[in-house]
């Protein structure tokens, strides 16, 4: 059975926090994830595997309840990528949400092909985060929220940068599962494949570039 998930209403979060919270953390942790929108997700995973050393650790799928999309996440070290792709096109579902993340995932890849889609943090705290981007002139994507399983739960917001990229910010704390809500390890972490490759070890990413356009640079610096 799939893990439900939870969504809270964030009642208590408000964008001019009491003299309490002005004084909570902002600092990032370091990368969470990197998520990217491909057109094969089953056979991104593969290519990875075999040629970069990476290790199915979670997926979402079919078989754990999600009807849109389907996502493997794959690690090595500390270098965790998500690779989704579509599940049917927007034109196959009455969901209005689904409808739109279809069309968004089918877009991204029409302009970009295989491309990241966002950059996740772990940060110290969402809310103040959240906030003080949103103070700074930052664009919500989707709010600070809560989600929840039988491991616990994340605390997750979305901010937009540069183009069509967003960054994720997340609190895993109180999280002990393979991934996030919604997501399950699979039967075998190990690619049989592996065993006949010699290894190859990724520590972390050290950073990500986002490419401008012409004259767009001093812009996107602001």
């Amino acid at each position: 059975m799939a893990p439900s998930l939870e969504a809270e209403n964030d009642t208590g979060f408000s964008l001019n926090p009491s003299n309490s919270q002005k004084n909570e953390s902002t600092d990032f942790q370091g990368y969470d994830h990197i998520h990217w929108y491909v057109g094969n997700a089953k056979q991104a995973v593969t290519y990875y595997v075999s040629r970069m050393g990476f290790e199915l650790v979670a997926y979402r799928a079919l078989d754990t309840g999600s009807r849109t999309t389907a996502s493997y996440v794959i690690r090595n070290g500390s270098v965790t990528f998500v690779l989704t792709s579509p599940l049917k096109s927007s034109r196959q579902t009455d969901d209005p949400e689904a409808a739109a993340l279809l069309l968004a995932i089918s877009d991204h890849l029409d302009t970009h092909g295989d491309a990241v889609k966002d950059v996740a943090f772990q940060v110290d705290n969402v809310d103040e985060v959240y906030r003080h981007a949103i103070k700074n002139g930052g664009v919500g994507i989707t709010p600070p929220h809560t989600e929840k399983d039988e491991f616990g739960s994340v605390r997750l917001a979305t901010v937009k940068t540069y183009g069509e990229t967003t960054h994720t910010l997340l609190q895993r704390d109180d999280y002990s599962g393979a991934f996030l809500p919604g997501y399950k390890v699979p039967k075998s972490t190990v690619d049989s494949l592996n065993k006949h490759l010699p290894p190859i070890y990724l520590e972390a990413v050290d950073h990500c570039v986002g490419n401008q356009d012409w004259n767009d640079m001093e812009a996107a610096c602001q």
